[in-house]
């Protein structure tokens, strides 16, 4: 699980390496503003952990995409030393759509099902 030790050391860098220069998602972010998210929502956090529950992976006929439903619990300690969930269960399913680019998988598309809430706020 490359991306949650990317996110629970909050590794900036290994983050940008998973994500397409093609990524695009249905709220507006591009690859450039996704990481301006991971590197606000690092910077509040002073600790994420990440429990990955369950994945389906379904891999296209071409093998060079792939759509996966992931079910996460992801939690955050704020610097003020307080707990936040930032994903839930079942109510924590994101949905995420791969490439495979350099014969590396890549971010292309990321989508929640329920509401995220980081850094206090719900988004999505």
């Amino acid at each position: 699980m490359q991306a949650r030790k990317a996110v629970e050391t909050k590794n900036i860098l290994s983050c940008a390496e998973m994500i397409s220069s093609d990524y695009h998602d249905k709220y507006g972010n591009d690859r450039q503003s996704l990481l301006y998210v991971f590197k606000e929502v690092f910077g509040y956090y002073r600790q994420i952990l990440v429990h990955i529950e369950s994945m389906e992976i379904a891999l296209s006929d071409s093998k060079t995409e792939a759509s996966v439903e992931i079910v996460a619990l992801a939690v955050g300690r704020t610097q003020q030393n307080s707990t936040e969930k930032i994903l839930e269960g079942e109510k924590g399913r994101l949905k995420i759509k791969l490439i495979k680019e350099n014969k590396k998988w890549h971010l292309r598309e990321a989508e929640s099902f329920e509401p995220i809430t980081i850094m206090g706020e719900n988004i999505s």
